[in-house]
């Protein structure tokens, strides 16, 4: 079979752009299965055991064949960056729809939230597992779990968001630090910090969470988030300081 592997990329990009030429689109798809390959090993850590290599994989390329067909090759963007963004988003599209993340959970994690701020108002202390199940009625095992599955959201986790090491990378939590915060929030411990972003994170519409991901997860700059999600860097500016307003109320445990 004869291959393609002495062409240059802008040439293969000129030839599928403006003429149309299949084999190109097809050398394009070939060289760029890396990305794919390499996107869902790094998820592959992040979801359920009942979701298989094969299927990353397989959603990865629905993601890559997008990203060929949408690209536009004059723009001043690398052509690996604007696939990762649309390898990981129909990855991740894909992931949400399964039965393990159901909106169910989420649900629960509000009216957990709901229930954890009434009784630290009234009690004047951090309540109990026990007692906020009480409140809502349910099992101090179902409020458990749901705490185990919220620490454990996979793929627009806190994690994404807070890279593991300190290499001078931007830490969520920094950029959401407020002078204005009431001296009670130093008391509230980081794990419970945590599960408050962790909520709201997954509470806030898909475009801001997108934005959160690409800034902080992906380093990408507003310009380039931009031409990713195809509106205006003013308007990634705006997006990103709404959902900023929403974090840092979570933070201060304000509804």
């Amino acid at each position: 079979m004869p291959t393609m592997t002495a062409v240059p990329d802008p040439e293969l990009w000129s030839r599928w752009k403006e003429r149309g030429d299949q084999a190109a689109r097809e050398e394009l798809i070939v060289r760029n299965m890396r990305i794919v390959k390499y996107i869902a090993g790094r998820m592959a850590i992040h979801v359920p055991s009942s979701v298989e290599m094969d299927d990353l994989i397989g959603w990865g390329v629905l993601g890559l064949l997008n990203a060929i067909d949408r690209y536009d090759h004059k723009q001043d963007i690398k052509f690996t960056t604007y696939a990762s963004i649309r390898v990981r988003g129909a990855i991740i599209d894909q992931i949400r729809t399964l039965d393990w993340a159901p909106r169910s959970l989420r649900a629960m994690a509000r009216k957990m939230g709901e229930a954890r701020d009434k009784l630290r108002h009234e009690l004047g202390r951090e309540p109990s597992a026990d007692a906020i199940a009480d409140v809502l009625g349910t099992t101090i095992d179902h409020v458990e779990d749901t705490v185990a599955q919220l620490q454990t959201a996979q793929v627009l986790s806190l994690q994404d968001y807070i890279p593991a090491d300190e290499g001078g990378e931007p830490r969520l939590l920094d950029v959401m630090s407020d002078p204005r915060a009431q001296p009670a929030d130093a008391t509230m411990t980081e794990k419970e910090r945590q599960e408050r972003i962790v909520l709201a994170i997954n509470g806030l519409p898909d475009q801001q969470q997108k934005v959160l991901h690409l800034y902080y997860y992906e380093e990408l700059t507003l310009k380039e988030i931009g031409a990713v999600l195809e509106v205006s860097e003013s308007r990634v500016c705006q997006i990103h300081s709404a959902a900023m307003k929403t974090l840092r109320k979570a933070v201060r445990g304000e509804h």
